[in-house]
């Protein structure tokens, strides 16, 4: 696993496991604690949408629970290229 600077590649690690092991009904509290623990930023837009953002990488996430499977595979991606 790739160093990710100051983050706690542990917790990103267990997070990424949770999310994965619950992709199809994946709380959008879940989902957000993975993409902060990676180190991105969150910025609400308008309406219901959340904006994560990584150096040039962003992902806007609609905050509903579940989340839908290709927001959560999206981010998973995102993640996993950290990882």
């Amino acid at each position: 696993m790739a160093s990710m600077g100051l983050v706690d590649t542990k917790r990103v690690q267990r997070l990424y496991d949770r999310v994965v092991a619950n992709a199809k009904n994946c709380s959008y509290e879940d989902l957000e604690a993975l993409l902060i623990a990676a180190g991105f930023t969150v910025r609400n837009a308008s309406g219901s949408h959340r904006i994560f953002k990584r150096g040039i990488q962003y992902l806007s996430v609609p905050e509903r629970r579940p989340v839908k499977l290709h927001y959560v595979k999206e981010a998973l991606q995102m993640v996993d290229e950290l990882l």
